[in-house]
């Protein structure tokens, strides 16, 4: 057994065929009974158990029936291209939730880790918009909405927010496409769910087991 600590902060984004918002986001069954989507996340500052993770990128591409808290999911993780051996490593477990701590969750919710890879990711702001890429499979921006006020809508404190950020820029994707060799990982779909905000994880040494 060993303590494993990570601390990260950085940008998230999220992407699915739900309509805007997610029910995911407030604890209810996705729309259509079924969720397939994208969560990202762009590392700006970060550490995982001693091995810096700075400026690498995260996606996570996942599909489930039901409610999400009813697990089961199927999940292809990207890590990009840069990282080395010891930060892809470091990465996946993060994300898959395997070192415990605020992302323990998403080993709860796993049902089949499909693939666990390294490849190009690039996440680019231009203006209010944000736009994801990742090798040609999955690619697609995010537009804020915005208020009467002029101000970006928010969401905070929902049962999302401890796996991605509090508080969530409400916001509608644009030309969201996936094509992952299987039918329920492909879609071409435009003004469906999709949030951004930031992110802040602190895991300050949760007990894992080691075989």
């Amino acid at each position: 057994m060993e303590y494993v600590s990570y601390n990260l902060r950085g940008h998230f984004l999220e992407m699915c065929d739900c309509s805007t918002i997610c029910p995911c986001w407030l604890g209810e069954a996705p729309d259509n009974g079924a969720c397939t989507g994208v969560f990202g996340w762009d590392i700006t500052e970060g550490e995982i158990a001693n091995v810096d993770v700075t400026g690498r990128k995260v996606i996570s591409a996942s599909y489930h029936t039901g409610n999400r808290s009813d697990g089961g999911q199927d999940v292809y993780l990207f890590v990009d291209e840069e990282a080395d051996d010891e930060q892809f490593q470091a990465l996946a477990n993060a994300f898959t939730g395997r070192l415990g701590g605020p992302l323990g969750e998403l080993a709860v919710l796993m049902g089949t880790l499909k693939a666990a890879e390294r490849c190009p990711i690039k996440i680019s702001a231009e203006a209010d918009k944000l736009r994801l890429q990742v090798d040609g499979r999955i690619s697609g921006d995010i537009t804020p909405l915005f208020g009467t006020d002029g101000q970006v809508t928010e969401l905070a404190h929902s049962p999302l927010s401890k796996v991605l950020g509090s508080r969530a820029e409400v916001g509608k994707s644009g030309a969201f496409q996936m094509d992952l060799g299987e039918d329920k990982f492909t879609m071409e779909m435009d003004g469906l769910a999709a949030m951004r905000g930031r992110f802040a994880y602190d895991n300050q040494g949760t007990l894992i087991g080691t075989k």
